[in-house]
């Protein structure tokens, strides 16, 4: 053992793999590192990544009994340790060549219990004094880590059929993990040993993965020879034709440049740093930072040379978008909305963007950069660009984007800006063009405007210039893909179980529901749960502007608007489909939002025998609901006098559910009101459930409670003659008592607030 000074040269990195076992891979990785020993100051160290913790370089560089990697673990657990840099070079088991070597233990158990996180640190400190020189089982995890930080893998094979059919595969494998395959250069060993196949073919094979022959080494059965006497071929023979071969790798050691090392690349952030605090932890306080604070220092991307990255990331992006267009027009691929979302499409996509990366100079990317860089192109090239990466997340409801730099979402209710951009508001507007281009309608200066729906049943909404006047806007709502169940909505705190199963009973006796709330309180949603209490047996009939209901019973229709064409013709109302429903023998009728005159059409069928049909309308509290129903039925006929709309509004429906948002972003049942006929020209209505808010906890999380008014719906006796009887204490038990403006008393509350159902399984 020797303490070797530290040179200030950056550190090469050189990793030796193979197919399968017998390569010759070791008997390389010995003379090579023996061999670059010889020809340069810095000292050299051999890592043997092998799980079965065989001795062989050890063997054949007369070192008796090797300082492991599990060996250094156990010493800097000492806390008396002062100088942890100048203690592993002391330790590591040099031999008389100044090659030194480092395995990962003296046993399989204890390599076994070395990982990436652990080893990482250590050689990342080591790189500071030795060239390393990394030895890979071809069947042992750490490939990854080992391919990330070497600055040349040299890919050792047999001419044999078994060593090319393995290759294949696991260059395939890797070129999908996105290793650097640009950094893999072949050695052919033994390239004429009797039996070969023929060096032209092996040639040809490695030419049609993309990969050149660095060198044919020849065979030699003088090397088996001198491995069984102890010895090395570079010293024993130096002059032999073997030897001479091997000097054209060394030759590509010399002429390398070293990249800078991401040593995090196979590891979290989170792994590194706490591996590195815990191996270089005796050292912080002697100035040293460790590895942990330069990998931070390496992915920083704020001030001038961040945004220099950024920069060169986005220019780069182009300039390969350009190139993967022009191939695809070459291969006479076409991107069709049908082809873009399949498998193979994007199969093929990504192989072509990893040959073009691995074409650029001088690209000093890690996997993860790699992998980051060919998924945002992809979602470019195939998807919604920077959305795409929200389109993925279920727990976003809502995508907004204000600005090509300020896209914020809905999540649990709450508003966020991320940290995705689009380059331009060039960008922007091509992806809204990729979204409504299929679905038949366009979007330019002539029609700024469109309403879409993605394949998802997200509903789009764009606009541009000249009505955006800050750049192009474009919201997407999003919906689950699981419709929400009663289950879900006790889950959320949404309703009461006594709540919902009331309106299960209105919805199955057939009485008229009208869903009020503000925009964003999942109104739709709601009503779709609701539709859930239809009979299998009856005729449904949905229309909406944008379908976004997804009933489950068979006998369901539905029907969606059409906006007029480039010449202003051809345009299909709401209004015009619920006239037309009327004539296709509906059971009940669900109009997703009456936003204007078809409201009167849809009280008209209402009051003509489709009884127990639903909508939902845009409105704050259920008064504000029927002051706006009776405004758009006024839109759809000026003559009809205002007592004339308001008995039919009486008359048609029978409930209004109000949704309404609270400041912690929870969604609540706040109104279940009846509606029952007219009196001095004005709408009677009484509530029959409230939601009362008791106060605020220290998470900011509404507390409150679902309570009865204590008074009983006008068609109580319906529910017990139509066969679904109501217990009458659900509307009298735990009553809250309303004061002359219809406000909840909160001293008329139950002391102990009912505890929330239980969560379902």
């Amino acid at each position: 053992m020797a303490e070797i000074e530290s040179q200030k040269s950056e550190a090469k990195i050189i990793a030796l793999n193979s197919p399968k076992e017998g390569a010759g891979k070791t008997t390389l990785t010995l003379n090579l590192a023996l061999g670059w020993a010889g020809i340069q100051k810095r000292p050299v160290l051999i890592v043997p990544l092998d799980p079965l913790a065989r001795q062989e370089h050890s063997f054949y560089l007369d070192i008796k009994k090797p300082v492991s990697v599990a060996d250094i673990l156990r010493t800097l657990g000492n806390a008396n340790i002062a100088v942890v840099g100048g203690l592993l070079r002391g330790k590591v088991s040099m031999s008389q060549w100044g090659v030194g070597v480092l395995p990962l233990g003296n046993t399989r158990a204890q390599v076994a219990s070395i990982s990436p996180k652990i080893l990482i640190p250590i050689l990342s400190r080591l790189s500071q004094t030795f060239d390393i020189f990394l030895d890979v089982d071809s069947s042992f995890p750490m490939q990854a880590f080992s391919f990330d930080i070497a600055d040349k893998i040299f890919w050792v094979s047999n001419a044999t059929r078994t060593h090319l059919n393995s290759t294949v595969q696991l260059f395939n494998d890797y070129k999908e993990q996105r290793y650097p395959m640009e950094r893999v250069s072949v050695i052919c060993n033994q390239y004429d040993m009797p039996g070969s196949i023929p060096y032209e073919e092996v040639e040809r094979f490695y030419n049609s993965l993309g990969r050149d022959i660095d060198v044919f080494l020849p065979w030699d059965e003088e090397i088996m020879a001198s491995s069984n006497r102890r010895e090395v071929e570079i010293i024993r023979n130096p002059q032999s034709e073997w030897i001479k071969g091997l000097r054209l790798v060394l030759a590509k050691i010399r002429d390398l440049t070293p990249a800078p090392k991401d040593w995090t690349a196979s590891v979290t952030d989170e792994e590194f740093t706490q591996a590195a605090k815990e191996i270089w932890n005796p050292i912080v306080g002697a100035g040293g930072a460790g590895p942990a604070a330069e990998s931070h220092v390496a992915v920083e991307e704020e001030g001038e040379a961040g945004k220099t990255k950024l920069s060169f990331w986005d220019d780069l992006k182009q300039k390969v978008h350009k190139d993967v267009v022009r191939t695809l027009e070459i291969e006479r691929i076409v991107i069709s909305d049908e082809s873009s979302a399949s498998a193979q499409t994007r199969k093929r996509v990504a192989a072509i963007v990893d040959d073009i990366l691995q074409k650029q100079p001088n690209l000093q990317f890690s996997r993860d950069q790699r992998t980051r860089f060919a998924s945002e192109l992809l979602d470019e090239i195939l998807g919604l660009g920077p959305l795409e990466t929200l389109m993925r997340d279920p727990s976003v409801t809502e995508i907004m984007v204000n600005a090509f730099d300020k896209i914020f979402i809905e999540q649990k209710g709450k508003l966020t800006l991320t940290k995705y951009k689009f380059r331009n508001n060039e960008q922007v507007v091509q992806v809204i063009k990729r979204i409504v281009s299929p679905l038949g309608r366009r979007i330019d200066e002539s029609v700024p405007l469109v309403d879409a729906r993605l394949k998802d049943g997200s509903r789009v909404n764009a606009i541009i210039a000249p009505l955006a006047v800050s750049g192009p806007t474009l919201t997407i709502r999003r919906f689950s893909q699981k419709p929400f169940g009663p289950a879900d909505y006790f889950r959320f705190g949404t309703i009461s179980p006594e709540c919902m199963e009331f309106l299960e009973k209105c919805v199955r006796i057939r009485k008229n529901i009208i869903v009020c709330g503000g925009t964003g309180t999942g109104k739709t949603t709601f009503l779709n749960a609701l539709s859930g209490y239809i009979a299998n047996d009856e005729r449904i009939i949905t229309v909406e502007d944008t379908a976004e209901l997804r009933l489950q019973q068979p006998h369901w229709v539905s029907l969606e608007s059409r906006p007029p064409n480039v010449e202003g013709k051809g345009q299909i109302t709401i209004q015009d489909l619920v006239k037309n429903c009327l004539r296709m023998r509906p059971d009940r009728i669900v109009v997703g939002e009456c936003r204007g005159a078809e409201a009167l059409d849809m009280l008209t069928a209402m009051n003509t025998g489709h009884e127990g049909s639903l909508t939902t309308i845009h409105a704050n509290t259920p008064r504000d609901g029927l002051s706006r129903l009776e405004a758009m039925c006024m839109q759809a006929s000026g003559e009809l006098p205002i007592f004339a709309i308001r008995e039919m509004i009486a008359s048609a429906v029978n409930m209004i559910v109000q949704l309404s948002r609270f400041s912690d972003g929870s969604i609540k049942v706040t109104y279940i009101t009846e509606m029952h006929g007219q009196k001095d020209g004005q709408i009677q209505s009484t509530d029959l459930f409230r939601y009362v808010q008791t106060g605020v906890d220290e998470n900011g999380k509404v507390q409150g409670i679902f309570a009865p008014t204590g008074k009983l719906p006008t068609f109580f006796h319906d529910f017990k003659a139509k066969g679904v009887p109501v217990d009458e204490s659900v509307f009298t038990k735990g009553a809250v008592q309303l004061d002359e403006n219809g406000e909840p008393i909160l001293s008329s509350l139950p002391q102990q607030a009912p505890q929330p159902p239980a969560k379902p399984q």
